[in-house]
């Protein structure tokens, strides 16, 4: 059976599944239910799991009939922290989460591409690790995985994933060479002064003007020494200090984002910030301190090899002009690059845009409509690439 048609066999169940899923979403490390739900349905499948002693998250190991290769497949589980707006009849029921970006296409993918390679595993050189990795959002789902050793279940050779894309057309893929997906690192500032009475600035340290003067040396780590041809943002989303005006507090709070496409600039950027925070801080007779959070996301960089077999898998299924090759990365941030500390992948993004305006509307947004037919084309650039790498 060709993988058209053994995608096509279990496209009414995929829909039935991935409208289950959305309908119940789950946050970041609370997706027991869903967990459950995949668990349950390899288990019936006859699909080995490996209990790695993950809270939630799954692991399927399918083993070929012939010894050779392996090859990772990983989608995420977990939904946002937000409410859904779509007005569809499997909209979601729980109140202030919902599945906008997609997880949920990407869950049911992963699931019925075990079944597929399931069904044909005698055909199969090599083994296949699916990676069900939960708390992508934020939530360090990844570095958990990574942290529980999956790899000394398996240790496969390359990686795959898929995110769904609300301006492709469904039917289609989109890949990218080379750096796809920054690196991103958030970052806790702490400036610390002396507190006192507005009206005696001898008596005190103002940690707000340390800070408003901090903020603007900062921004010209981007402007001044970043090389212009190697993108970098640097965004300040939160400033916390002081109760009143006449009251001058102690201590300021920033939190920020940093984002990059190049792993030595990442490095040199976070020496950047340090400096300019203890420097400026120092200067000013206060104190200053800059933090990076532990569970960073590296760059996403998808390898040449892998992303041309996943390219060329595409081609035989979808046909000509079904893969549309980027030349623009994002500086929006997957954990799925975790994995690839461990070999090579890449991840390929599948159409979810239909003729329905709300189907473009954009990721993260509580109204968008993803189109459903993305289960049959992933599922098929999936199970082809598989084929292809393990005959």
């Amino acid at each position: 059976m060709d993988t058209r048609q053994l995608a096509e066999k279990y496209f009414d169940q995929m829909v039935e599944t991935r409208r289950i899923i959305h309908q119940n979403p789950e946050l970041s490390n609370k997706e027991y239910e869903t967990t459950k739900l995949i668990t349950d349905q390899l288990t019936a499948w006859g699909i080995e799991i490996a209990d790695i002693g993950l809270n939630t998250g799954a692991i399927g190991i399918i083993r070929g009939a012939k010894p050779g290769k392996s090859i990772g497949i990983r989608a995420d589980i977990d939904a946002l922290p937000m409410p859904e707006e779509t007005g569809l009849p499997f909209a979601s029921k729980n109140p202030g989460a919902c599945h906008s970006c997609g997880h949920d296409i990407h869950t049911t993918t992963l699931l019925y591409v075990g079944k597929m390679l399931n069904d044909i595993k005698d055909e199969l050189a090599g083994d296949v690790m699916l990676l069900f990795q939960p708390a992508e959002e934020g939530g360090g789902g990844a570095a958990q995985m990574k942290n529980k050793k999956y790899y000394e279940v398996m240790s496969p050779d390359c990686y795959v994933s898929l995110h769904v894309s609300p301006a492709i057309p469904v039917g289609s893929i989109g890949v990218k060479y080379g750096a796809s997906g920054a690196s991103a690192d958030g970052l806790t500032i702490t400036i610390t002064g002396k507190g006192g009475h507005g009206a005696h600035p001898e008596a005190h340290i103002n940690p707000i003007t340390i800070a408003a003067y901090t903020i603007t040396q900062l921004e010209t780590i981007i402007a001044r020494e970043n090389d212009p041809q190697m993108p970098a943002v640097l965004t300040m989303g939160s400033i916390h200090g002081g109760t009143k005006g006449n009251i001058v507090a102690d201590q300021v709070t920033i939190e920020a984002t940093m984002r990059t496409l190049n792993p030595q600039l990442r490095l040199d950027m976070m020496a950047a910030v340090k400096r300019i925070v203890e420097g400026c801080a120092s200067t000013m007779r206060g104190k200053g301190e800059a933090v990076f959070s532990k569970d960073g996301v590296p760059v996403l960089y998808n390898d040449e090899t892998v992303t041309k077999m996943v390219h060329e898998a595409a081609e035989k299924v979808l046909g000509e002009g079904h893969v549309i090759v980027s030349n623009k990365p994002s500086m929006g941030s997957e954990d799925f690059s975790v994995f690839m500390d461990y070999g090579p992948g890449m991840q390929f993004s599948v159409g979810t845009k239909n003729e329905d305006p709300n189907s473009s509307i954009g990721i993260h947004n509580a109204r968008n409509v993803f189109d459903e037919g993305a289960l049959l084309t992933g599922a098929e650039v999936i199970v082809q690439t598989v084929r292809d790498y393990l005959k």
